[in-house]
């Protein structure tokens, strides 16, 4: 049961606490962005729970009563109806994490006696240091055998609340009651569940020039920190390269940019749902503002387009580029064409015919990306549809500056694979032509979710260009070819919306993974091997009984207006009642 205490409270570290610092110092400097995460308090966690397992029927009440009485233990010495909050410490060479406990009032015993007895019992032994200051485990140095080491300050009444961290210097003497801060108390008034805040108090241009400069720091090291790989060629390793320097630059902008940025998530039991939330509001005239204030403007190309009725997989998105984006695409571009040109001459599987062909294919891709970004931004539209007893049909759309680019594509295929068979011109619609190609062999994933004798369909025209794949595909894609030519104007603040049914891609799975099963090997498993195999199976048939009702949706949708961007991602009551099963499960085999 101990360990099991442990496991349970290490959640509540999730932060960081219980990890090794990266970094030395523990004082945030006065440019430096107020990071807090609060969870909303013990009860409301416990509720939630309760209402993920009832879900589950029998099975996860049964679960829930034995993981009740586990949570008793967890929370012992706890107040269970206040908040639990984390600081996250910037400073100019790293983070740290202060973490708070909201501690139950027992007449007549010191605050925070049994709360201590509690962690003690998972390994955080304490030493009075001074009043209300302990040492945990080693303090600053690690000791074996302890699960924590750091110290913990116990701030009194009114406040009531242990103070944990890794450094004696993040748990001064002067702490107060964390909620009274405005970021926590801002963050708290939202009633999220779980929600994190982030706020640059320090808005002017000399603060965040020092934002941007810590976290270059932080970049440099982790640059640093990748190599090449010995089997990877250099030009594959340079768009490695490329991409974790754009990314550690968008984290940037926005740790150094952001006037206010909160993620959350909430469990709704009257709606049978949970929603995880984003807030974002930037700085203003920064770089981040500037890029904010380009979503939004007007609907996609595709918004006219309604989502199919039998939809498994269904997105828009209307992503204007910015500056930083737009510099950052294109000085990658060389290295994307270098890399796939590289892969291509290495290669001993094609003949210098096919080669010639697979480059020529390549470049008038990377020819279309270089104009599509310099056009100013990603338009495209994704359709999976699937009706009941029947195969799936993809439609898939992207706006090009002339989408009749992609028959150089088609004008290669042949010679990359005879077995490639284009027609040309099948069908006129409007300024579109609608071309048929037959693809060689079989593919038996594919088959999996189109069916046998594939059915691919390639539009193109003077704005866009199509494909639709699958033996029904053909009229839901001229349907949307002309839906497009009307963009919705109520539409004008969304940039993004993604609808995803996870029923249908899971059968999808287990039926490829029953089916590789099947096929003889000469690969013998370990043992250890082949109980993760048959644990992986195990929770695949968990969430395909969990989902065979449906209610197995996810849909995310995100908005811009006036620089401020929002956005929602839902998760249905069936993705509900499987965690409740998974938690279940877990309980019923450890907590019995």
């Amino acid at each position: 049961m101990k360990m099991i205490r442990f496991a349970a409270l290490a959640l509540w570290f999730s932060l960081g606490l219980a990890q090794q610092s990266l970094f030395a110092q523990a004082v945030a400097p006065p440019h430096a962005p107020e990071i807090h995460a609060v969870l909303l308090s013990g009860n409301e966690l416990s509720a939630d729970l309760k209402f993920m397992c009832e879900l589950a029927g029998p099975q996860g009440v049964r679960g829930w009563n034995l993981l009740e009485s586990f949570l008793a233990e967890i929370y012992s010495g706890t107040d269970t109806a206040k908040p639990a909050v984390f600081d996250v410490l910037l400073t100019p060479t790293g983070t740290d994490v202060r973490a708070y406990f909201p501690l139950q009032v027992v007449p007549g015993k010191p605050l925070g006696e049994k709360f201590l007895r509690n962690i003690d019992g998972i390994g955080i032994k304490s030493k009075k240091l001074v009043a209300n200051f302990y040492q945990l485990g080693g303090g600053d140095k690690e000791i074996a055998g302890s699960a924590f080491n750091g110290f913990l300050r116990i701030l009194a009444a009114p406040a009531n609340y242990s103070a944990i961290a890794k450094k004696r210097a993040a748990v001064p003497p002067n702490l107060v009651d964390p909620t009274a801060g405005k970021v926590v108390a801002a963050l708290l008034a939202k009633k999220f569940d779980v929600g994190i805040m982030l706020e640059n108090p320090k808005k002017d241009a000399a603060s965040i020039k020092a934002r941007v400069a810590d976290f270059q720091k932080v970049k440099d090291e982790l640059n640093a920190g990748v190599k090449q790989a010995a089997d990877e060629l250099p030009e594959a390793f340079a768009v490695q390269k490329a991409f974790l320097d754009h990314n550690l630059g968008e984290l940037s902008r926005f740790i150094s940019e952001s006037s206010e940025l909160t993620l959350s998530w909430t469990t709704d039991a009257l709606k049978k749902e949970a929603r995880l939330d984003l807030e974002l509001e930037a700085i203003p005239d920064t770089d981040l503002d500037v890029s904010a204030k380009l979503l939004g403007q007007s609907p996609g190309m595709f918004s006219g387009v309604p989502r199919n009725n039998d939809a498994i997989l269904s997105g828009r998105i209307h992503f204007p580029l910015d500056g930083f984006r737009k510099s950052n695409l294109l000085g990658a571009m060389p290295l994307f064409r270098a890399s796939v040109e590289a892969q291509i001459a290495n290669s001993k599987d094609y003949t210098d015919e096919q080669k010639a062909a697979r480059n020529l294919a390549w470049k008038a891709w990377f020819d279309m990306l270089t104009e599509g970004v310099n056009q100013g931004g990603v338009d495209g539209l994704i359709e999976v549809s699937q009706a009941n007893g029947e195969k799936a049909n993809l439609v898939f759309a992207l706006k090009a500056k002339d989408g009749n680019a992609v028959k150089g594509i088609l004008e290669q295929l042949p010679k990359i694979n005879d077995g490639y068979k284009v027609q040309w011109d099948v069908e006129k619609l409007g300024d579109y032509a609608i071309h048929t190609l037959a693809i060689p062999g079989s593919n038996e994933d594919m088959e999996l979710l189109f069916g046998k004798n594939i059915s691919v369909h390639v539009a193109t025209g003077p704005q866009a260009w199509w494909v639709a794949i699958g033996s029904k595909s053909l009229d839901p894609l001229k349907k949307a070819i002309t839906e497009s030519a009307q963009p919705n104007e109520a539409l004008a603040n969304n940039f993004l919306t993604l609808f995803y049914r996870v029923g249908p891609w899971l059968e999808l799975l287990d039926a490829q993974r029953v089916r590789l099963d099947a096929k003889p090997s000469d690969v013998k498993l370990s043992d250890a091997e082949l109980k993760d195999k048959k644990e992986r199976a195990a929770h695949r048939k968990l969430a395909l009984d969990a989902l065979k009702e449906g209610k197995d949706t996810i849909e995310t949708k995100m908005d811009a207006k006036n620089g401020r961007v929002t956005g929602s991602t839902r998760f249905d009551e069936g993705l509900l009642k499987f965690i409740g099963t998974e938690v279940a499960d877990f309980s019923n085999k450890t907590l019995k």
